[in-house]
């Protein structure tokens, strides 16, 4: 195989490699767009519960503490609500996560491409 050939096939691969990094950016973003605009909160990719069921999700159980004592009202009602914060913050992560993906990927696909893809056409012509 000569040089110009190894060339061709390298910007070629790279070429496809883009693309695929262009088709990930473009799910990524539908998927940002349907879960920011078709869901009250924005969805956790892994849920672990509910903190109306279960407010302890995030913190210690107070069973599993020294002493075994029934937590107060007050004690689960802060519980809950720290737990809400917490659940609050990690969608808001998510989502900021979900945004910046798509844009990333996207963004490095379509350089690659505009960059490799000239350059195989170019090298398969001559």
């Amino acid at each position: 195989m000569s040089g110009k050939t190894i060339a061709t096939i390298y910007f070629y691969i790279i070429s496809a490699a883009s693309l695929a990094l262009i088709v990930i950016g473009i799910f990524n973003a539908v998927n940002f767009g349907i879960n920011s605009t078709q869901y009250e909160k924005y969805p956790l990719h892994y849920p672990q519960g509910s903190c109306e069921g279960y407010p302890y999700k995030f913190g210690p159980y107070p069973a599993m503490e020294t002493r075994v004592a029934t937590p107060s009202a007050d004690e689960l009602e802060k519980q809950k609500q720290d737990c809400l914060k917490q659940e609050n913050a990690l969608s808001k992560q998510q989502k900021i996560d979900d945004l910046k993906n798509s844009i990333t990927f996207t963004l490095i696909g379509t350089v690659l491409f505009l960059i490799h893809f000239p350059l195989a056409r170019k090298q398969s012509r001559s």
